[in-house]
């Protein structure tokens, strides 16, 4: 995986051909590293703040390289909240904060309860690489994202305290609206505690985690698979009696489909980086219920 390494004097460069004064009208910036992040923010802060996202719309946040322009917003910001799980963040994050000392770093990756990097969850570990060795996709979880949003919620009232009671109350609302879609999964996947599901990239983790399934990734260690691996997950979707094979947005659904007809299934494309994060976890349930239950 290629890693971004940006020289100080690069740094230097942005630094010093932009402003870090706004203006008293101007909202205050705050960073992110992933859309449903920014749903996170939006939820805490409504409109008080402007929400940046450093990985676009159809990009994959485990190689993604950020670009000169990010750089420069980034001297705006008044916080950055990271994963703290993904290279680009683990490669420049501290190098952003010697440059910009009043920059506020959150590294949610230290409150999580974080799970090692592995593709399948049936003991048959196809590893699949990711920052020392966790799995980054924490926002897949919803126990995890309300350690987020309470994060998210303390960190802002630390900045901005006249915003304080705003922040909290809107924190305790979202936090209601998780415990639902929570309770919504587990009565949906009641009977399907220990199936397997067969996805492209490993990026349900933590869901499978949280609702007991086994997620089977046809991905090998970030690269498309050998067909050695593609036999072997393809004979466990077979032995299951699966016809469904999930693929995510950024990635080639030719590859899916060829896996897919081989069982005589089909491809489901999900999008876990989806910015409307709550709506989408919902989404992600229903897709995931029907393929289980072999609908």
């Amino acid at each position: 995986m290629k890693r971004f390494t940006p020289t100080l004097s690069l740094f230097l460069l942005i630094l010093a051909n932009c402003t870090t004064h706004t203006s008293p009208d101007e909202k205050p910036t705050v960073m992110v590293s992933i859309a449903p992040q920014k749903y996170f923010v939006q939820q805490v802060a409504d409109t008080l703040v402007r929400v940046e996202v450093m990985v676009p719309a159809g990009s994959s946040p485990e190689t993604y390289e950020p670009t000169a322009s990010q750089l420069k917003a980034m001297s705006k910001a008044k916080v950055y909240f990271s994963l703290g799980l993904l290279e680009f963040e683990l490669s420049m994050l501290k190098n952003i904060q010697k440059q910009n000392p009043n920059l506020l770093l959150v590294d949610h990756s230290k409150e999580l309860n974080l799970m090692e990097g592995t593709c399948d969850h049936d003991h048959h570990h196809h590893s699949h690489s990711h920052s020392h060795g966790h799995d980054p996709h924490v926002w897949t979880s919803p126990a995890e994202v309300k350690v987020m949003v309470n994060s998210i919620a303390d960190k802002l009232s630390l900045l901005y305290p006249e915003n304080a009671k705003h922040f909290s109350e809107n924190a305790i609302a979202f936090t209601h609206q998780l415990d639902s879609l929570h309770q919504h999964i587990q009565a949906k996947l009641a009977n399907t505690s220990g199936k397997k599901f067969f996805l492209f990239h490993p990026a349900l983790t933590y869901y499978a985690r949280d609702y007991g399934l086994t997620q089977v990734s046809l991905e090998e260690d970030g690269k498309a698979p050998s067909m050695q691996h593609f036999k072997s997950v393809l004979q466990k979707a077979k032995e299951q009696g699966s016809t469904t094979i999930f693929i995510q947005r950024e990635f080639d659904v030719n590859t899916a489909k060829t896996a897919a007809a081989d069982i005589g299934g089909k491809v489901e494309v999900i999008d876990p980086l989806d910015e409307d994060w709550l709506n989408n976890m919902y989404h992600i349930t229903r897709m995931l219920h029907k393929a289980l239950n072999g609908e």
